[in-house]
C-alpha cells in the first residue's frame, strides 16, 4: 500500500527546523511535508471567500507537484501563532517607547494600538471559522493547533522578543534535544503542563478566556492522542 501524506501548513521556518523529525517519526512509515506560508493566513481578509479555500488551494499544489490524489493524503494540520489575538482590546495599550510589540502575560504594548486591535479582530474571525472545521474538499481531514503566544513562547518557554537568527538556532537545537522521538516530545510537553485540559474544542474555548493566549499555552499534544 502506497503511503501517505501529512501535511503541516506553518508560519515560518523554525516550525519546520524544530518539528519536523518528531513528526516524521510519530506518522511513519507515512510522509511529512512542511508547507510554509511565510506569514499568517488568520490575519488576511477574505472577502467572497474562507480561510479554508485557502489552505485548500495549499493542498491543491502540494498535490500536483507530487502527483498525489485527494486519497493520498492523511491529514493536513495548521499550525498558529496566536500572538494574543483573544485578549480584551482594552489590554492592548499604547506604549511609544515599545520599539518592538510587547508581550506579556497581562497585556500587548505597542506603538500602533489600532493595527493590533485590527490584527487581532481579523484574527478572531479567521481562527472561529477554521476551527469549527473537519475536512477539506475531498473528506481529507483538518485540524488546528496553537503555540501561544507564538513557537518560542509555548513550546521553548521563552519570554520577549525573539531575532530571527536566534529562532533558527533554537529551532536547530530543539530538534537535535529530540531527534526523531515523538515520545520524548509527548512527554515534554506533558510535563511542562501548558496544554489545557479537555477535547480539542475545550483546549481552544479556554485560550479564548480573558488573558489566556498572552500565557503559556498549546494544544498540539492533541495531534498526537
Amino acid at each position: 500500500m502506497r503511503n501517505k501524506l501529512v501535511l503541516f501548513i506553518v508560519e515560518g521556518q523554525s516550525e519546520e527546523n524544530a518539528l519536523y523529525p518528531i513528526m516524521k517519526s510519530f506518522f511513519a512509515p507515512d510522509e511529512v511535508i512542511f508547507h510554509i506560508y511565510h506569514g499568517d493566513l488568520t490575519v488576511k481578509n477574505y472577502p467572497g471567500s474562507t480561510p479554508l479555500r485557502e489552505i485548500e488551494s495549499i493542498v491543491r499544489t502540494v498535490m500536483k507537484r507530487y502527483a498525489l490524489k485527494r486519497s493520498d493524503i492523511r491529514l493536513v494540520a495548521e499550525l498558529t501563532d496566536t500572538d494574543g489575538c483573544f485578549i480584551p482590546d482594552s489590554l492592548i495599550i499604547e506604549d511609544m517607547e515599545a520599539k518592538h510589540i510587547r508581550y506579556s502575560t497581562d497585556d500587548i504594548r505597542t506603538m500602533f494600538r489600532d493595527s493590533i486591535i485590527e490584527r487581532n479582530g481579523k484574527r478572531r474571525i479567521n481562527l472561529d471559522y477554521l476551527i469549527s472545521c473537519s475536512e477539506l474538499k475531498g473528506r481529507i481531514p483538518f485540524s488546528i493547533y496553537y503555540f501561544s503566544r507564538n513557537l518560542e513562547h509555548s513550546i521553548y518557554g521563552i519570554e520577549g522578543h525573539v531575532s530571527d537568527s536566534r529562532k533558527t538556532d533554537l529551532a536547530y537545537g530543539f530538534s537535535d534535544r529530540f531527534g526523531y522521538s515523538h515520545r520524548a516530545f509527548i512527554r515534554y510537553l506533558r510535563e511542562e503542563g501548558i496544554t489545557p485540559e479537555g477535547s480539542y474544542q475545550a483546549t481552544w474555548e479556554a485560550i479564548q478566556q480573558g488573558s489566556e493566549s498572552l500565557r503559556r499555552h498549546s494544544n498540539l499534544l492533541l495531534l498526537f492522542t
